[in-house]
């Protein structure tokens, strides 16, 4: 390594030598490089003046998620002919839907009969939700979808786009602190592409950096260098040191298990695990103020009868748990959830739901003006569907975020952040 340093003609050799060594030195905890290198972990250092900042979570349903299997109007002439009764939510029998008030007009909403736990968030007035919402490309393909939507964009010609719009929302907001942006994964999403104020944490207990000494020896190599690299090992250091410093320790000196708040019992999910860590890290007021969640397969092709009530069950519970657990940060908090599209109105022979469009949305925290649906309802009439096929868009994906961002992230630049796109009216989310 000397000789490589010493030597100006081996700079790049230098520089990928160092980077393994550190991924290397990595390896063995939570703390992930995203693909752009070292530079994804060039953190702010003003955690005090992000102290006491809003917290985004975005919780991505990867798969395309069945909206009118979670929320329908159960009453719908076109709803009940056009799936059995095992893949549509029912008013009566061994599992009727749950009855909510301030549904869409003219009809009986209901949800899924395993949302029970976010059926209670909602009637307590801290849960939106929004149908006939999405993306407004069109496109089937979830490879596509996802991308554009976690870019923050609708037209493909734009996938270009060299950032998330995650990445522009933490770039426009001020006094970011050590952590400001998360992914509670072993990667970085899209939506954090190019962040250089983000790391990808998938499990706090697996978090450390004493006792490995490949480790410090990298951090430290780093750390001795001048300009970004010297920068970046500085800040690399500091964020293992304060974080470690905050987790609780078991009397061998491991990490300990993460207790929730008094009363939260978190149910045996790995998307029970993923809140935990955005919960303890939230906890640490180390100027945490976006997350990026991934909960999914809801590809629902096939066996949606059984797949779907696992899937919405498995949501619920974990979600409601992470909610009581961020009780003290809740004013603060707000938990955004949504899928690429969703699945065509009329079942396919496969006892399942193909690719659609249309689907819904959910908006959730202390200061979200909830009990209510918002937005307008197409209806799912054949000349009202789209392609007379899918529950069609009233409501572009990126109207929901922005009214979050305008009310709930203090500086964000919403044109910044979705660029190309114009707010319409409000729709009173928050």
């Amino acid at each position: 390594m000397q000789s490589l340093t010493s030597n100006p003609m081996n700079t790049t050799t230098s520089s990928l030598t160092r980077r393994s060594l550190l991924r290397r030195a990595l390896g063995a905890s939570g703390l992930t490089l995203g693909g752009g290198g070292i530079q994804r972990l060039a953190f702010a250092e003003d955690s005090a003046a992000a102290a006491g900042r809003d917290l985004l979570v975005t919780i991505f349903l990867r798969g395309g998620c069945d909206g009118l299997g979670v929320l329908a109007p159960v009453d719908d002439p076109h709803y009940r002919a056009a799936r059995q009764a095992s893949l549509r939510i029912v008013e009566k029998g061994e599992r009727p839907g749950l009855a909510i008030k301030n549904g869409y007009a003219g009809h009986d909403w209901r949800l899924h009969p395993d949302a029970a736990p976010l059926q209670e968030l909602y009637a307590h007035g801290d849960l939106a939700m929004i149908h006939a919402c999405g993306l407004k490309n069109g496109t089937r393909s979830h490879f596509d979808a996802q991308d554009m939507m976690e870019r923050g964009i609708n037209e493909q010609k734009n996938l270009g786009l060299g950032s998330g719009w995650l990445t522009r929302l933490l770039d426009s907001l001020p006094g970011t602190g050590l952590l400001p942006g998360l992914s509670a994964e072993g990667a970085m999403p899209a939506s954090l592409l190019g962040c250089t104020r983000a790391a990808a944490i998938a499990n706090l207990q697996d978090f450390s950096y004493y006792g490995d000494d490949r480790q410090m020896k990298a951090l430290r190599l780093m750390h001795a260098q001048s300009g970004a690299l010297g920068a970046g090992g500085n800040r690399m250091l500091t964020l293992l040191q304060e974080v470690t410093k905050k987790l609780p320790k078991k009397p061998d000196g491991g990490i300990a298990e993460y207790l929730p708040a008094k009363g939260v019992n978190y149910p045996e999910h790995d998307f029970s695990n993923t809140l935990k860590t955005v919960a303890q890290l939230s906890k640490m007021e180390i100027g945490l103020q976006v997350a990026a969640i991934n909960y999914g397969d809801w590809d629902t092709h096939t066996g949606q009868d059984y797949r779907l009530n696992d899937l919405v069950a498995n949501l619920a519970k974990p979600l409601h748990a992470f909610y009581a657990d961020l009780a003290a940060q809740r004013q603060r908090t707000t938990i955004v959830i949504m899928s690429e599209f969703g699945r065509r109105l009329k079942a396919n022979e496969s006892g399942g739901t193909d690719h659609g469009h249309g689907n819904l949305m959910w908006v959730l925290g202390g200061g979200i003006k909830g009990g209510r649906c918002l937005g307008s309802w197409p209806g799912l009439a054949n000349d009202k569907l789209d392609e007379h096929a899918d529950l069609a868009i009233t409501t572009d994906y990126r109207q929901v975020l922005s009214e979050v961002l305008m009310a709930r992230m203090r500086g964000a630049e919403v044109a910044t952040v979705f660029p190309g796109f114009t707010p319409g009216s409000p729709l009173g989310v928050v």
